[in-house]
């Protein structure tokens, strides 16, 4: 495209244009296809070795995946044996594909930590949490 348009400066656009509108690609590419591998992977996992799992998504409009709950049933035992003591931290943006993800902890009786479930949100907004 250089040399058709006569140098970097007729194109219209920088070489950083050019690399953020590839990396965009690629970060929704990269998006449908891991949350169907996500998806695929939990189905699975109840289907073969862990029947009790718990999955829970919503889907929006343009078949894209807008939060997903899991848990597994170790995440459950533990929650069974130790809820005494439920808190949960949001990790905003520092992910691959800039959501929020919100786990699920608790303390077992040894002052370890537990993890009871997890949850990767479309936004911090009130109506995510929901």
């Amino acid at each position: 495209m250089v040399q058709q348009a006569s140098g970097f400066e007729r194109l219209g656009f920088t070489r950083k244009d050019a690399y953020n509108k590839a990396a965009a690609m690629h970060r929704v590419e990269t998006i449908e296809t891991d949350s169907e591998g996500l998806l695929g992977y939990l189905a699975s996992k109840i289907d073969s070795t862990d029947p009790t799992l718990y999955a829970k998504y919503a889907i929006d409009e343009e078949d894209r995946l807008c939060h997903i709950f899991w848990s597994d049933s170790g995440c459950q035992w533990d929650y069974m044996c130790f809820s005494d003591v439920l808190a949960f931290d949001t990790t905003y943006r520092s992910n691959a594909f800039n959501k929020p993800l919100v786990m699920f902890v608790g303390m077992n009786n040894h002052f370890r930590t537990c993890v009871f479930g997890f949850t990767l949100l479309l936004n911090e907004k009130i109506e995510s949490y929901k």
